[in-house]
């Protein structure tokens, strides 16, 4: 088994009723939450998956993990409390991050440490977290970020995190089961910002027609754009199946 549950898919400012960035990956051995953005303690809490074994972060803007703090709660204090320590593995610099947030409110790292056994994962190296590997590429963003490619014995997951286009990307997802790769944009023909993080649906569908994968999903899209115009940009790139970020949409491998 190999299970991809959306818990909340929106951008960094939240569709109605749909949490910012979280996703959860179930096997056998793993309950594995991949990024953690706002709303996705209340989705956890509100359709407990039961107890997570990992959880992993892409980068740190707010929106894919601010609601660790909120989640670390629940295991403090709530009725989470008694349950093992998920392992988090956060980017390189992550422990100086959430130190420096808890002490807003006059605590330290070690406030995370008592719900979490904390380590700092290496971009270059591979995580074997139960029977899952798990590989990272820096993406092209307003801060660090690293897409994620999770490999098991049922397939593949890549996900993008947050990028604009850039050529790693598919080589990075090359042959996955299922590409989660981010939509923010509307044009980003007519995107006159300058420098970006982000792409429109259009580059999400030939990123995924460019590295082969079998089907993609597509996130962090903001409801302004409107889901018909999402989906006609998609496949006007990629022919394979589309789906769209929303709560509760879940993939089976």
């Amino acid at each position: 088994m190999l299970r991809f549950t959306v818990l909340g898919g929106s951008p960094a400012w939240p569709n109605p009723g749909q949490a910012a960035s979280g996703y959860l990956v179930e096997t056998e051995q793993v309950r594995m939450l991949v990024d953690c953005g706002s709303g996705v303690a209340t989705e956890l809490r509100a359709h407990d998956p039961g107890p997570l074994t990992d959880i992993v972060i892409s980068h740190f803007h707010a929106d894919h993990w601010f609601d660790l703090v909120p989640l670390h709660y629940a295991h403090r204090y709530g009725s989470w409390a008694d349950r093992p320590h998920a392992n988090l593995y956060l980017p390189p610099g992550g422990r100086a991050v959430l130190d420096t947030v808890a002490s807003v409110w006059d605590g330290s790292v070690e406030t995370f440490e008592a719900a979490w056994e904390i380590s700092e994962y290496d971009p270059l190296s591979e995580l074997r977290v139960g029977d899952l590997r798990v590989s990272f590429a820096p993406t092209k963003h307003y801060t660090t970020c690293y897409a994620i490619r999770i490999d098991g014995p049922q397939g593949t997951i890549a996900y993008s995190a947050d990028t604009a286009p850039i050529e790693r990307l598919a080589r990075f997802a090359r042959g996955a089961d299922l590409f989660v790769c981010e939509a923010a944009l509307a044009d980003a023909a007519n995107d006159d910002a300058g420098e970006r993080g982000h792409m429109d649906a259009a580059e999400a569908g030939r990123e995924a027609t460019r590295a082969g994968v079998s089907r993609l999903l597509l996130a962090h899209v903001p409801m302004e754009i409107g889901a018909e115009r999402v989906m006609e940009m998609a496949r006007s790139q990629y022919a394979g199946p589309i789906d769209l970020a929303a709560p509760g949409v879940t993939i089976e491998l």
